[in-house]
């Protein structure tokens, strides 16, 4: 899992964004975070389009690097959904 750390959340006051339009924001983030790992479940990722570039085609090498990859990006899309969710907590909780 990814490390917390502690970063500023929205405070819902009378001069600011109401806290239904924040709440509506980030939900609107979070749908289209689950719509983006939907299609990335949906998306064909196999070693065989990439063993062409291997000097060794048995060795996978360029496979694992783009497998690597493609994990690095999506740990990065999970921290995102928990940092809005982080958000939909707080703003709900005001």
């Amino acid at each position: 899992m990814t490390e917390t750390k502690e970063y500023p959340l929205p405070t819902v006051h009378m001069n600011g964004t109401s806290k239904e339009m924040l709440y509506k924001g980030n939900i609107h983030i979070l749908q289209a975070i689950n719509e983006l790992e939907k299609s990335i479940s949906k998306c064909e990722f196999h070693g065989r389009d990439y063993y062409v570039q291997d000097t060794d085609p048995h060795s996978y090498g360029t496979y694992n690097t783009a497998l690597k990859e493609r994990q690095k990006h999506f740990k990065n899309i999970q921290a995102f959904k928990d940092y809005i969710e982080k958000h939909l907590e707080h703003i709900d909780s005001q």
